[in-house]
């Protein structure tokens, strides 16, 4: 039987500009990245695309925290606010981002790091994301009940000035 290359492992989330562990996730953590296209078409086929020109892309991180660390989770889900009070609509007209610097941003960075021993730990062994701040129009919902109070987050990944939204090690 041939060697198989599978990976498996736990990561750790950091959050803020004085990184902070998150708690663990429900069932792991998700990167997404989706590619913006100008689809070209014409009268010689119609409908059908003939070609593209890329617009960009945009990149996420999702996962369900099951561990209420109060002060995370609020600096993630409040991030408008100074002193992230929950409930607190904070400033109107806030940029996310307001300088690359790392200095006055709403967005912070967010580490996610694989659990020494395990198949993760050198695929890869961190991924850091400087710019990430709580998803637009993503509804974070606190359960309050006798139940485990899991929390769905969806962070929005912003580049550098480079045009790179993460480093991988």
């Amino acid at each position: 039987m041939a060697t198989s290359n599978f990976v498996a492992g736990q990561y750790t989330v950091t959050f803020g500009a004085t990184p902070g562990a998150c708690g663990q996730a429900k069932e792991g953590i998700r990167t997404t990245a989706q590619v913006f296209k100008q689809l070209i078409t014409g009268d010689s086929f119609a409908q059908a695309p003939q070609n593209a020109v890329y617009q960009g892309a945009e990149c996420f991180v999702q996962w369900t925290a099951i561990e209420y660390l109060a002060a995370k989770i609020q600096a993630m889900i409040w991030p408008y606010h100074a002193s992230n009070t929950p409930f607190s609509m904070s400033t109107i007209g806030r940029l996310d981002v307001l300088d690359v610097a790392l200095t006055n941003n709403i967005a912070q960075q967010l580490i996610l790091t694989a659990l020494a021993g395990t198949p993760a730990a050198a695929s890869p062994a961190t991924l850091t994301f400087p710019f990430a701040v709580l998803a637009e129009n993503f509804p974070v919902e606190l359960f309050f009940a006798p139940a485990l109070r899991e929390i769905p987050l969806r962070m929005r990944v912003y580049p550098n000035a480079s045009g790179v939204f993460g480093t991988v090690t």
